[in-house]
């Protein structure tokens, strides 16, 4: 099962923007749609897998002009099919999923994930709402739509208005927090994005919308985050707690946090998987300082 979760390719077949995947964090069968067949992305992370297949750096996207729309219809398409097959077990048949055991082969969640920050596509809003539809269509109550985001792009209030409609059909948002401090955000993202408009974004976002963390740890030239980045970190989540509490919220948005290591290639040699006890001991700080329900993913 550990090599199922390991290999992550975003395409599948002929098709261009959606692909299927055994997803360790979603539990089984995600469809992943990748708004960025071409890596644009705002972040250029030491652990990025889609940097170490391609062997190039991530598009630092300045203006609207550089971003790549994506064809909408052939999304709804593609999303169609592709769960024409799951229902048929066509996809079953295939060479590597047919290794899926059955427990994994349900259906989870439609994923905005792909090659770069979901958020930055011109494509994005329209892609909701035609996978709102297709999943009212098409597939159960229980399937999630989740976006996987780095929260960079949370403020724009077109994208606000996108995870209301995807919230409102059993939507989901995995937001990214990689550090506790701006020094070591430097070091993991390698962005031109400030950490605090991060922290910003999150503090907002988590007073209107419940929130999953999602947080790599890893160890970069030989060392793991010391115990004060840890607290640092526990202590960004603590903040968030408490932001949520000043604006009279009495439940706390943050759903919980998925806290994994390097699981798949990275494009620098010295960005390698902590052990699954050092990402125990980690995430157990994390518990007893936050109160909050920690999930962790180890490398294999």
């Amino acid at each position: 099962m550990s090599s199922l979760v390991q290999y992550h390719p975003r395409s599948f077949r002929e098709f261009r923007y959606v692909y299927p995947v055994i997803s360790r964090r979603a539990g089984g069968l995600s469809l992943g749609i990748n708004l960025s067949p071409n890596g644009q992305c705002n972040f250029s992370c030491v652990y990025c897998q889609v940097i170490a297949e391609n062997g190039r750096q991530r598009i630092d996207t300045k203006s609207e002009s550089d971003l790549i729309d994506c064809d909408c219809n052939c999304i709804e398409s593609e999303l169609s099919q592709l769960i024409g097959m799951i229902k048929s077990g066509d996809l079953f048949k295939d060479e590597w999923f047919s290794r899926a055991p059955a427990e994994k082969r349900i259906l989870k969640d439609i994923a905005f994930s792909g090659d770069g920050e979901p958020t930055l596509s011109p494509a994005f809003d329209e892609t909701i709402n035609r996978v709102v539809s297709v999943r009212k269509r098409l597939c159960n109550e229980s399937t999630k739509i989740v976006l996987i985001t780095n929260a960079t792009m949370l403020h724009v209030k077109h994208v606000q208005d996108s995870l209301e409609t995807m919230l409102k059909n059993n939507g989901e948002i995995w937001a990214k927090l990689d550090a506790g401090t701006p020094e070591y955000f430097k070091k993991i993202a390698r962005s031109a994005i400030k950490y605090e408009k991060i922290l910003t974004n999150l503090k907002e976002l988590t007073k209107k919308f419940p929130v999953v963390i999602q947080s790599c740890f890893l160890s970069m030239h030989g060392k793991i985050p010391d115990e004060s980045e840890i607290r640092q970190y526990a202590q960004r989540l603590i903040d968030l707690q408490s932001n949520n509490n000043n604006n009279n919220n009495t439940s706390n948005n943050i759903i919980r946090v998925q806290m994994y290591t390097v699981a798949r290639s990275t494009p620098e040699s010295w960005a390698l998987p902590i052990s699954n006890e050092q990402l125990d001991s980690i995430a157990e700080t994390v518990r007893k300082l936050t109160g909050l329900q920690v999930d962790t993913f180890y490398s294999a």
